[in-house]
């Protein structure tokens, strides 16, 4: 594949292009999943850093511990809690310094709250705070990276649909642990210092004294 063609160029942020270029060279999810992840702690700490996790988790905890509305048609007159917590996060999302992010984590906290509204009674903070780390920072990779190469990997690859979908699933759920211990450091009133990826799931290999001794092929002869 040459460098820089229209999907790679679409990509911005720090790695990203380094994970298509992976990802186009068949590397095990693993080693991909590293990648990503780091890139998402780029993108936390710059384009993509976002102030309204802590109240969009408060928002998600209220509207968990109201009654649930019942007896409505959800489609043609959405329940009066749900449209109540909609109200509240629109409201986090325009006083925010970070719009676009919070934009992103507010349509993760409806999932979430859906998610978690059966077992409202039994949902804990910290649960609540370890759903909204994960699907945000599944968003944030779907956002910036899977939406723009996708149509790439299939072209390349010559996969259907529901093949690239799986493909991508299984690349999240390579991510998915290490998404959450690195996001929800967020929710920490006291938190310090910026967002840093985990412990690579793959170490980096060290070379050998021997291989730092042999010269270079391209400079020799």
């Amino acid at each position: 594949m040459p460098d820089g063609d229209r999907f790679e160029r679409s990509l911005r942020g720090k790695g990203w292009r380094k994970g298509y270029r992976q990802a186009c060279g068949e590397a095990p999810l693993n080693i991909l999943g590293d990648t990503i992840v780091t890139s998402t702690a780029a993108a936390l700490r710059d384009s993509f850093a976002c102030d309204s996790l802590p109240p969009i988790r408060d928002a998600v905890l209220a509207a968990l511990a109201r009654p649930a509305d019942i007896g409505q048609d959800p489609v043609r007159h959405p329940p009066l809690n749900f449209s109540v917590f909609i109200s509240r996060l629109d409201q986090i999302v325009q006083g925010s310094a970070t719009p676009t992010s919070s934009k992103l984590a507010s349509s993760v906290a409806q999932s979430v709250y859906l998610e978690l509204q059966p077992l409202r009674t039994a949902v804990s903070k910290s649960q609540v705070e370890d759903c909204l780390a994960r699907s945000f920072g599944e968003k944030v990779i779907r956002n910036q990276f899977l939406a723009r190469v996708r149509e790439g990997l299939v072209l390349r690859f010559g996969r259907t649909a529901e093949a690239q979908m799986a493909w991508e699933a299984d690349l999240i759920r390579c991510a998915s642990a290490r998404l959450k211990k690195m996001i929800v450091v967020l929710f920490c009133p006291d938190r310090t210092g910026e967002v840093r990826a985990p412990r690579r799931s793959t170490p980096q290999r060290k070379m050998t004294i021997a291989e730092l001794n042999q010269g270079i092929s391209v400079l020799e002869g």
